[in-house]
């Protein structure tokens, strides 16, 4: 039966190929108009969402110029909060070199505490006196393969024997080497509270940065507060929401005026057709033809209609704007788009088609 009546609602949309030209033109041009609009615009706060992200919007920074007023202690009491996505805490600074090359350049060096680019910050592979270094600090030390010797200015040994990715937010830590704390403890002695000067707090969002800042000031107000210092990305979070939410609120009212005066056109040419075909329609009510089949045959005819040409547009546009190297805003939103524009005609079609099926047959083959 399905079949049935998408293979009438085709010949229909070929037999009548004006009311068809226009609802395919329609489609079309609402969907290339929201493409080339609001697509752009979705394009360039994805991008600009991006470049704020990248300077992290999600990050908190506690740093201590003194090592008594932040322990690692703090993180195992952080870790319970909700809305932490990460935890990672470094020791003061002690500066290495190649053991091989003495007076080579020096990279700093930190005991590390909690998560850091993903890797959980213990003891690795059970090698003792084991580090890892990111790949701007490999290079610096001239580590062949990324692996090797280090020694500080005490002569104490440390083997790198990886590399490990820094995040996006601690960019400025791009060149470390670092120690985790299980492999200090084994060599130091150190304890769970042992001293650490710098604190990088991730949150799951930028929306809770704010809160969590207030929680960690709770948490350290027992430290001296002229040696710790706070910083945190509130005012990036806030740009952030304030670009989501102009953009956003300008794509919004684009697509809804551009689907009103779509729908509108639509509507008018579905209402002109089925008053074109009223003998048509009365002739299968007078057969016998349920209201619900007329009605699914006109909402079927602008379907095709209208999902032939939503995808012929979006596939155009989207070639023309990479010939043009134009902003994209993604296959996903494109997708969204065209299934928009057919569900758009379908439902400026359903009154006309309710109509339609509503008439009295006997009145309609009546009509000369």
């Amino acid at each position: 039966m399905k079949r049935a009546i998408l293979r009438e609602a085709a010949a229909s949309a070929r037999s009548q190929m004006v009311a068809s030209g226009l609802t395919f033109a329609v489609v079309a041009g609402m969907c290339i108009a929201v493409l080339l609009t609001t697509g752009r615009t979705v394009a360039a706060e994805e991008a600009a969402l991006e470049a704020i992200d990248a300077a992290g919007t999600r990050s908190i920074t506690v740093r201590s110029s003194d090592t008594r007023s932040l322990t690692a202690g703090l993180l195992d009491r952080l870790v319970t909060i909700d809305g932490i996505e990460s935890l990672a805490g470094f020791g003061p600074v002690t500066d290495v070199r190649n053991a091989h090359v003495p007076d080579g350049e020096p990279v700093p060096s930190r005991t590390a505490f909690g998560e850091l680019g993903g890797h959980r910050l213990i003891e690795l592979d059970g090698v003792p006196n084991a580090a890892i270094a990111s790949d701007v600090a490999s290079e610096t030390l001239r580590l062949r393969d990324g692996v090797g010797a280090v020694t500080n200015a005490d002569g104490f040994e440390l083997e790198v024997i990886g590399s490990i990715a820094i995040p996006e937010h601690l960019g400025f830590m791009d060149r470390i080497v670092v120690v985790p704390s299980s492999t200090e403890e084994a060599l130091a002695g150190t304890t769970p509270d042992a001293p650490i000067s710098l604190l990088v707090v991730q949150a799951d969002s930028p929306g809770q940065v704010e809160a969590l800042t207030e929680v960690l000031r709770e948490y350290l107000s027992d430290a001296d507060l002229q040696a710790v210092s706070i910083e945190t990305s509130a005012e990036l979070a806030a740009v952030r929401s304030a670009v989501s939410g102009e953009l956003g609120q300008y794509g919004r009212t684009t697509v809804l005026g551009i689907l009103a005066v779509s729908a509108l056109v639509i509507g008018i040419n579905i209402l002109a057709l089925a008053i074109m075909r009223r003998k048509d329609f009365g002739r299968r009510r007078a057969l016998g033809a349920r209201r619900s089949l007329i009605i699914a045959l006109l909402l079927a005819q602008v379907g095709i209609t209208a999902g032939m040409g939503a995808v012929t547009a979006s596939v155009a546009t989207t070639m023309i704007s990479a010939m043009l190297n134009s902003p994209f805003p993604g296959w996903g939103f494109t997708s969204a788009v065209a299934a928009l524009g057919t569900l758009c005609a379908m439902a400026a079609a359903m009154p006309p088609a309710v109509y339609a099926a509503r008439r009295e047959p006997l009145h309609e083959l009546r009509v000369p």
